[in-house]
């Protein structure tokens, strides 16, 4: 059974543009990311002084919702 449509379009390999010159070395190595590990540790320092600071104005609050003050 012949296909009902012609099929229009066939991959074609892409061609290099001719006034690229060809690369002979090997790209440059990348330096790695830098390690920004301590401002995670920052962060999580941080957050807990947050909470911890925090956390008597929560309870009182809690409390004062709790017995209607």
């Amino acid at each position: 059974m012949p296909d009902l449509e012609p099929h229009p379009y066939e991959h074609q390999r892409p061609r290099r543009p001719r006034y690229l010159p060809r690369r002979l070395k090997p790209p440059p190595v990348r330096p790695e990311p830098p390690d920004i590990r301590w401002m995670l540790y920052v962060g999580i320092g941080l957050a807990a002084v947050l909470a911890a600071l925090a956390a008597p104005y929560i309870v009182g609050y809690l409390l004062q919702v709790a017995f209607g003050g």
